[in-house]
């Protein structure tokens, strides 16, 4: 399978977290911004690093843009800026193009224009947090969609001891075991099996339908 081949518009904060964690993992990584600190800063992670306005058309392409399988608009400061990176991306055949948005008025023009997913990190991360104060059980929600949510849990006492075949959970209660930690710190196993034992101690991670997580604790109560 071919490396993926990531493309980062705008190295704030949230462009910088990006790229860092993509380091991590096995992919090329192509960045753009308009300060040069910030580009050689990244120099030693990057596969191609370019200073200049991700506005620019022919920039993009210089860059090597229309080569990424995935690209990034990391910034949502001005919508001009943001709705030429999303149009000029698409034009350039970038399968799918991910915008940071602020506000929902630009979530709608950079749909409209065909962006394939519009994230607002704020309002998503507070979501996620409100969700996590008020669902004690979990230890993590990642909200994905609003139909779609990851969560993170402790099994009840009840689990113990029972296979994920003996306990039906997807069928039952639509909840989709995907992965688990041995320990908090533990690295995520998703080799999970229909004759997968529930162990104290362990934390699950699954994929339900967001209206679920509301009433988590009820649906824990019942397992």
């Amino acid at each position: 399978m071919a490396r993926p081949t990531i493309g980062v518009l705008g190295l704030g904060v949230f462009g910088r977290s990006i790229v860092n964690t993509l380091s991590n993992f096995d992919c090329d990584i192509i960045a753009v911004d308009d300060h040069e600190e910030a580009i050689n800063h990244y120099e030693a992670i990057l596969t191609h690093g370019v200073v200049g306005d991700f506005t620019d058309f022919e920039l993009l392409q210089a860059a090597g843009i229309d080569t990424c399988d995935t690209v990034v608009v990391a910034t949502g400061q001005h919508l001009e800026s943001s709705v030429l990176a999303v149009m000029h991306c698409k034009n350039l055949g970038v399968e799918k193009v991910i915008a940071k948005v602020k506000s929902k008025t630009t979530r709608q023009v950079l749909e409209k224009i065909g962006a394939d997913r519009v994230i607002s990190p704020e309002r998503e991360t507070g979501v996620s947090l409100a969700k996590h104060i008020l669902h004690r059980e979990t230890t993590d929600i990642i909200q994905l969609d609003k139909d779609v949510s990851i969560i993170e849990f402790y099994p009840p006492q009840r689990w113990i001891g029972k296979s994920l075949s003996q306990l039906e959970l997807r069928r039952n209660y639509k909840l989709n075991i995907i992965g688990f930690r041995e320990q908090r710190d533990s690295n995520l196993n998703i080799h999970v099996s229909a004759d997968y034992v529930f162990k104290e101690g362990e934390l699950l991670m699954a994929v339900t339908e967001s209206e679920l997580v509301d009433n988590f604790e009820s649906l824990i109560s019942r397992l």
